[in-house]
């Protein structure tokens, strides 16, 4: 799906609320993959640095899990579900801006394991696939920059 200039792949999964604009992979029953959007990698800047939270460690839902920063922008990243986080993108310690030239590959940022993944995803209302809502909700964006 393409809004505007930003491309937004219908294989997955978008968190609408604030701070939103995290992608959503699912990779098995109990594994998902989360990265930036294309409208945040693209608002914000070259991205220069990339924290989250250690491998093994145990998160809450919205718990906040990483951030990433550009010389404008510290953009804040939470959890979608409560799991563990059970691998994050070494490559993004050298190369942080992987999330600006591949947001949707090779810029992934961590790998968290749940339980439940599929309904947990569809019950969130704020968590949606490619389609109207996301649509209006980066229109609604755009219109506020």
């Amino acid at each position: 799906m393409k809004i505007e200039q930003y491309d937004f792949p219908d294989d997955l999964f978008y968190i609408l609320r604030d701070p939103g604009h995290v992608w959503i992979r699912r990779k098995s029953e109990s594994i998902i993959q989360l990265g930036i959007d294309d409208y945040a990698s693209k608002r914000a800047g070259k991205i220069e640095f990339v924290r989250t939270m250690k491998e093994g460690q145990r998160v809450k839902k919205n718990q906040i899990i990483g951030t990433y920063e550009s010389g404008k922008w510290v953009g804040q990243i939470r959890a979608p579900i409560a799991g563990i986080i059970i691998e994050k993108n070494d490559q993004l310690r050298k190369t942080p801006d992987l999330i600006n030239t591949d947001a949707y590959g090779e810029g992934w940022i961590l790998l968290i394991e749940g339980s439940d993944i599929e309904n947990k995803l569809i019950e969130d209302i704020e968590i949606v696939p490619a389609g109207e809502k996301l649509e209006n909700y980066i229109r609604r964006r755009i219109s506020e920059e």
